[in-house]
């Protein structure tokens, strides 16, 4: 069931920053405050492609994939 939450997380997120949103609002308005989010966000390379990732206590990570506008669970 955490698993459903967390990419119902991913998938809310996402909708905000394609709605217009950037990373530090998505961040201040839902995920700062969020019972999942265990960690603050961490800059990543994912390839050659620079993400933030956020642990979450799930023991997965909430990916945030700036050129894609897109959250991803992993």
């Amino acid at each position: 069931m955490s698993g459903e939450r967390a990419h119902d997380l991913a998938q809310l997120c996402t909708e905000m920053v394609r709605g217009g949103n950037d990373f530090a609002t998505v961040w201040s308005t839902v995920l700062k405050g969020n019972a999942l989010v265990d960690d603050i966000p961490q800059s990543k390379l994912e390839g050659i492609r620079p993400v933030l990732e956020i642990r979450l206590i799930t023991g997965e990570r909430l990916v945030f994939d700036g050129d894609a506008k897109k959250f991803s669970v992993k």
